[in-house]
């Protein structure tokens, strides 16, 4: 299909591509994508996706709706239709920036670490003003009922969670009940460095299959603070503590979130994504990394969390 590419999107977009010898290279991840490069080969033109309607109508929709809110730092939907029976393709903007895997290569020390981290808290802010602006995608959320749906969809699966775990759940959902239904906007679900692009002058965001997933606060902080001991490993020599803290306490402040909901915010986070590996062998070796930083947040949640946890 790689060969096809070109041709597609010619029809698909007549007169998008200007060059006489555009490229195409394949990434696999959960899904096939197309990078078709134009006249620029540090950068694509476009990304091409096939599938199912339903999935690919809801990303375009996504991005339509915020890049009238945010107006660059995401993909524009450059075309989503039918391509064959029962399948859709969807065309999105190319956006400059190194993937995860080749962010280390630019960092040489511990500041150009957390410089790095400022600049994806700034996308992940700039990203979240503009779901604010956006009245469907906003409302409250009750932590303590997001706590049991979480736990329910363990039990549900045969997941056995240890006992400290149970007794933090406890613990934590009755603060959470007492302190009442929290204002929340849509999370991108799946805020990480993996889905970053890391330009000298930019962070892109991408991939929006799990936008609006869940709307509890600083599930995105959180995932772009542990994505940094996934992904890049003994690359980056700062304690994982500290990329907690520097990915959480801006969004602590603009989501007006009380310092001792953190841990429950937390463990929230960590089930979701363990519920959210469930039926894909791929994600067993994460599923178990996240069983036992579960343990670890229940059993001495301020090793985990250091100054966070109250």
């Amino acid at each position: 299909m790689m060969l096809d590419m070109v041709s597609v999107v010619d029809a698909l977009l007549p007169g998008f591509l200007t060059s006489a010898t555009p490229s195409v290279a394949s990434v696999c991840t959960t899904r096939p994508k197309y990078l078709v490069f134009d006249d620029d080969p540090t950068r694509p033109a476009c990304v091409v996706e096939f599938g199912e309607p339903e999935r690919l109508i809801r990303i375009d929709r996504i991005l339509r709706a915020l890049r009238v809110k945010m107006a660059s730092g995401i993909p524009a939907s450059l075309c989503c239709r039918e391509w064959q029976p029962g399948t859709y393709v969807h065309v999105q903007e190319g956006l400059a920036g190194a993937p995860w895997f080749r962010v280390a290569e630019g960092i040489a020390s511990e500041a150009q670490w957390r410089r790095l981290l400022e600049r994806s808290v700034d996308a992940m802010r700039r990203l979240h003003v503009a779901t604010r602006r956006l009245d469907a995608w906003t409302g409250r959320v009750d932590v303590a009922e997001e706590l049991d749906r979480q736990v329910a969809l363990c039990r549900s699966r045969d997941l056995a969670l240890g006992a400290a775990t149970l007794a933090r759940i406890d613990e934590w959902g009755t603060d959470a009940a007492a302190a009442g239904p929290l204002a929340t906007c849509w999370q991108h679900g799946d805020f990480s460095l993996n889905n970053l692009l890391v330009a000298a002058n930019s962070v892109a965001i991408i991939d929006f299959e799990e936008f609006g997933g869940t709307s509890v606060p600083l599930h995105d902080a959180f995932g772009l603070a542990l994505s940094v001991t996934l992904s890049q490993g003994s690359d980056c020599t700062l304690p994982r503590q500290e990329c907690i803290r520097a990915c959480v306490k801006t969004a602590i402040a603009d989501e007006a979130i009380e310092p001792g909901c953190v841990p429950a915010l937390l463990l929230h986070h960590l089930l979701w994504r363990v519920n959210q590996c469930h039926g894909l062998p791929r994600r067993a070796p994460l599923r178990q990394t996240l069983l036992a930083w579960i343990e670890q947040l229940a059993v001495a949640p301020h090793t985990f969390l250091g100054q966070l946890a109250q």
